[in-house]
């Protein structure tokens, strides 16, 4: 059986931070990932912005600033105050990681200004998540105490007396039930977006960490906030779920482009933060208005760029895309492109504090898997920023609690390994009109589409929780799976099912409760917000059947105030 000190769940950025952090400590470490390492997951997906303030006329208070209005006051002020406080200081580990960003030919920064910005604050990582992963991944070999583990699947966490000593996975490479213990555990396993048919995450994205920590009995909130992106490809088939960024687009200094709606009407003034530009897409949509296959058009064909500006242009800022859109044959200078809104990221999660713990001692979250820092909206730029800053945060935090443990307690996992095995064995018997893992998925992301997506009513969202009810007593025990051992494809994915059948319960109740529209929650039958000093964050735990409602956390004493 494995032992370390700190056990990381996730293998994106905030993880392979938390875990280099935990390990320049001088922590036995080890990283467990549910695939390969630097290659699976969303950070590798991700675009390149990391916001932090860059410029001499910025200022970190106008940064807390924008991030706040921008979340619709949502946000855990605490928190933001942490992240803009060291997003500078995360930027120079970055680069003596060996990461690069992009600058002017005499040494500073090229910041651009993204929608929801006062000034621009967007740096742009050379090679996007890829190349931060990358150079996360190279830093990562420096520590001869910190131990990557591939292709594991968390399965649970493993309790004493209401705190965390290991964890019980899944080992992908011979199908076998595994243990490994510790003295504390940091969550970054990203988000679940997963639940959204339509969504432009990794296909791992099924909320692996939320679960697991609602499992240990840690508090969750906002689980009804998912952030919508409204320009990724829906036709043609061939470059479906391809991400262009409208920031880009609508910036005169970028792209000078325009989105078009069905009609080949412009419908967008300005360049408004991702809430507010959903809203309008989905008008378009709604009045008839949408494009052929229900989005709306990205124009660069007529931008008041030349031809040669508005390829350096693409080439400066969005090279990936640029080019593989043009292999598969669609050249943005010369054809529009149909784009419509994705689930994007998961701006709920598990509930932490300044010094990313939860409510359970010894478990620590950090990334996209915690909730409570972009509140209701995340502006561009800052979830980068989050994996590094909450990151670092959570492994320094992580190797504290462990070093003030005494060793991993002598008693073994068998009861609970015996426990899945049985639910397993379950899956393999023969069974009337089974169904396999994939159309059960693909069920319930279709529900959740229809019912808790963009638009929300009460009605919509009442027979969407009954039908989700109705997975757990019918549908997932009719899961059939086939005999596999490595690489149990299907068996990862009826693990996966289990997730997410419970985790869209959580969304579904938490969507009922929030009686307001907020940001990207948008409730057709509560189209008003609720005023700053009365919005709560809707908190869910184990045991406590519905929702309730706790405070915001405000700040007043920011740091870079003295």
């Amino acid at each position: 059986m494995l032992e370390c000190d700190v056990l990381v769940i996730g293998g994106g950025g905030a993880g392979m931070r938390a875990a280099i952090e935990a390990a320049r400590l001088g922590c036995e470490v080890i990283l467990a990932d549910k695939g390969p390492v630097g290659r699976s997951g969303t950070t590798p997906m991700a675009m390149e912005a990391f916001q932090a303030v860059c410029l001499p006329e910025d200022s970190k208070e106008l940064h807390f600033q924008d991030t706040v209005e921008g979340g619709r006051f949502l946000n855990d002020e605490k928190l933001v105050a942490v992240l803009v406080e060291r997003a500078p200081e995360a930027v120079k580990d970055l680069e003596r990681f060996g990461i690069r960003f992009k600058k002017k030919d005499d040494g500073r920064y090229d910041p651009m200004h993204h929608a929801g910005q006062t000034l621009p604050r967007t740096l742009f990582i050379q090679g996007g998540g890829y190349g931060l992963m990358m150079g996360l991944l190279k830093e990562s070999r420096r520590h001869r105490n910190l131990t990557i583990l591939q292709d594991v699947m968390a399965i649970k966490i493993w309790l004493e007396e209401g705190v965390p000593w290991g964890a019980i996975f899944l080992d992908l490479k011979d199908g076998e039930l595994k243990a490994m213990k510790c003295k504390a555990v940091v969550l970054a396993t990203g988000g679940y977006q997963e639940l959204w048919s339509m969504n432009d995450a990794a296909c791992t994205a099924c909320g692996d960490g939320v679960f697991l920590a609602y499992g240990a009995g840690a508090e969750l909130v906002d689980l009804e906030m998912m952030q919508f992106y409204p320009t990724v490809v829906i036709h043609p088939p061939s470059v479906k779920g391809t991400l262009f960024q409208y920031e880009l687009v609508l910036d005169p200094e970028a792209f000078a482009g325009k989105l078009l709606n069905g009609r080949m009407q412009p419908f967008i003034e300005g360049q408004p933060v991702r809430d507010k530009i959903i809203q309008l897409l989905w008008k378009e949509v709604r009045a008839g208005r949408g494009s052929e296959h229900g989005g709306v058009y990205i124009d660069l064909v007529h931008s008041s760029k030349g031809r040669q500006e508005l390829t350096e242009a693409l080439e400066k800022w969005q090279p990936n895309q640029f080019h593989y859109l043009k292999d598969m044959g669609l050249d943005l200078r010369d054809s529009l492109i149909e784009v419509g809104p994705h689930a994007h990221f998961a701006l709920g999660g598990i509930h932490i504090d300044e010094s990313a713990a939860t409510t359970v001692p010894g478990l620590f979250a950090a990334g996209e898997a915690a909730g409570n820092l972009h509140g209701a909206n995340r502006l561009s730029g800052n979830a980068l920023a989050e994996t590094q800053v909450f990151g670092t945060l959570t492994g320094s935090s992580a190797a504290a609690f462990a070093r003030k443990r005494r060793a991993c307690p002598s008693g073994k996992f068998e009861n609970e390994i015996e426990e899945v095995k049985e639910k397993i064995g379950q899956w393999h018997k023969p069974k009337k009109d089974s169904l396999r893992p994939f159309q059960v998925r693909q069920q319930l992301q279709e529900l959740m589409w229809e019912k808790a997506g963009i638009e929300r009513r009460e009605e919509g969202l009442g027979q969407a929780l009954g039908v989700v009810e109705g997975f757990k007593s019918d549908v997932l025990p009719r899961m059939k799976l086939n005999p596999e051992k490595i690489y149990p494809l299907e068996l990862q994915e009826a693990l996966e099912m289990e997730m997410m059948v419970s985790l869209s319960t959580l969304v579904l109740k938490s969507a009922l409760h929030r009686r307001e529209s907020r940001g990207h929650h948008f409730r057709q039958d509560f189209p008003g917000a609720k005023a700053r000093e009365k919005v709560q964050h809707t908190a869910v735990r184990q045991g406590i059947p519905e929702p309730w409602g706790i405070p915001v956390p405000r700040e007043e004493a920011y740091p870079w105030k003295g």
